[in-house]
């Protein structure tokens, strides 16, 4: 067993130190495992549709940008040599997969309830507009999720690994909840100016 204990952080530490009178442990990651969780967020960076303002994003561009997020992530879950690494880029995963799922079901939604024609006396161009804009409203629910979902999981990894979150990705990140203790503005949306 220790043998296996063993191999598993071969490679990932650097120092380990025990403080038994102090009660304090702590544990620092190898660089390459840090530079690993780095090259994953500036590769998160590229994908816009985690960032970008709702209204310039289109499911068609949206649906390929997601894919592509999927299909990297997926490449990342193997290669992270830590479990807290691999715990965070599989609840990015997730996300992208239930974004997708979620697509989807509004795409299956509409089919449903609006069907394929229009009602009698109600012009099909507008009609056909009217059903896209309602579906794209369910997707555009669904990318809030999974901004929120994405974002948590990025500030799971910075803290963790002393990466500094910046940029365009800090948009998507929780607040901090000691700035927001102190009276930090946490969203001009929900608190009012006083």
């Amino acid at each position: 067993m220790f043998k296996q204990w063993r191999w598993r952080w071969r490679g990932r530490l650097q120092t380990i130190s025990f403080s038994f009178f102090g009660q304090s442990a702590s544990v620092e990651f190898s660089g390459s495992e840090r530079e690993r969780a780095r090259s994953i967020l500036l590769r998160l960076e590229d994908h816009r549709v985690l960032y970008a303002p709702y209204d310039l994003e289109e499911e068609n561009g949206s649906w390929g940008s997601v894919e592509a997020l999927r299909a990297y992530l997926n490449e990342q879950v193997e290669q992270c040599e830590s479990e807290e690494l691999r715990d965070q880029v599989r609840a990015m995963r997730a996300a992208v997969r239930q974004w997708l799922t979620d697509v989807e079901s509004a795409r299956k939604l509409m089919e449903r309830t609006w069907g394929d024609a229009p009602p009698a006396g109600r012009d099909p161009v507008r009609w056909a507009k009217d059903r896209d804009r309602v579906q794209w409203a369910y997707g555009l629910q669904a990318l809030g999720v999974l901004r929120g979902r994405v974002g948590v999981a990025i500030a799971e990894v910075g803290r963790e690994f002393g990466i500094p979150i910046d940029g365009d990705l800090a948009q998507v990140t929780p607040p901090d909840v000691d700035d927001s203790e102190r009276g930090a503005r946490l969203s001009p949306l929900y608190f009012a100016e006083e």
